[in-house]
């Protein structure tokens, strides 16, 4: 199969691996060479840098991960791009449009999990809950990789076995998180070092069962952790960046305020973390992305 390359995108691609370039009519084409056809498998998460021309260029077979959207202003943000990079395929359920995601679970060789308004124990109140519940469940029976959000971590502390309550602690704004030793050989969640200061905005915290593994805290809450070898979680938004953060300032100062956080620090912390922050966000889903693969093959 030949996958025509526009004029814009002509450019060089020689540093992709088993890739071959040829000239057509319409421009530059990319087709798999042979020793990839025979068999050889292609991990593109591991490229630090991709071209342009290489987002043209992905195997049909590329893995397809589910993610799960909940809110129109909370979306995949600074995880889009080093997903796409790594070469899945990715499709959004929006949960605010439909209680059941677009295909069957098998369909997916991932699932991501984002943040929401609603609180994890809304069910009555929140129809899609339950159902994602049971998307969350059947992937972990499954094993497929799982990665959860801010809300997304405590609905699949849910789906485990956990529970999720009212923290006594709220945490609005950026927050230290120390990593536990165990997190110096995760695979995903290894990837943010020592420590590191994370956007979060949440009023509710979990209890997790005795097969999770805790690979980060704030204090006494939990803010990163594992499920057997396929399921990781953050309670921050990973994913934030200048652009949501700002956003939010303008959408929920009030409660912002009401919980006491201090406006001018947020916006000062926000300017000077903001790069160290991104590429947190690179490396986690990078690496999140190279376990989705590796499940795949």
């Amino acid at each position: 199969m030949v996958l025509n390359i526009g004029d814009a995108y002509a450019g060089e691609i020689s540093g992709i691996p088993n890739m071959r370039r040829s000239s057509t009519t319409s421009g530059m084409a990319a087709t798999p060479s042979t020793n990839y056809c025979a068999g050889e498998v292609w991990r593109p998460w591991k490229r630090k840098h991709i071209s342009p021309a290489c987002l043209y260029s992905w195997p049909m077979t590329s893995p397809r991960l589910l993610v799960i959207q909940h809110d129109l202003d909370d979306s995949l943000n600074e995880l889009a791009a080093p997903l796409a990079d790594a070469g899945l395929v990715i499709d959004t359920w929006c949960t605010f449009r439909s209680d059941a995601p677009p295909e069957p679970l098998g369909s997916f060789n991932g699932v991501l999990s984002l943040g929401a308004l609603a609180s994890a124990t809304d069910e009555d109140s929140t129809p899609w809950i339950r159902g994602e519940i049971a998307v969350l469940e059947e992937a972990l029976a499954r094993r497929i990789p799982i990665l959860g959000v801010c809300f997304g971590a405590q609905l699949l502390a849910r789906a485990a076995g956990g529970r999720v309550y009212r923290s006594p602690v709220t945490e609005i704004g950026w927050f230290r998180v120390d990593m536990e030793p165990e997190a110096a050989t995760d695979p995903v969640l290894g990837s943010l070092g020592l420590n590191l200061h994370v956007f979060q905005s949440h009023y509710d915290t979990f209890d997790l069962p005795a097969e999770a593994t805790v690979l980060g805290r704030t204090g006494e809450l939990t803010e990163a952790y594992r499920i057997d070898d396929r399921a990781w979680a953050v309670q921050f938004h990973i994913e934030a960046n200048p652009s949501l953060v700002y956003s939010w300032l303008a959408v929920y100062k009030d409660a912002m305020v009401k919980a006491g956080v201090d406006i001018d620090e947020l916006r000062r912390f926000t300017a000077s973390n903001w790069r160290e922050y991104r590429q947190a966000s690179w490396d986690l889903a990078t690496a999140f992305a190279g376990e989705v693969w590796a499940a795949r093959d």
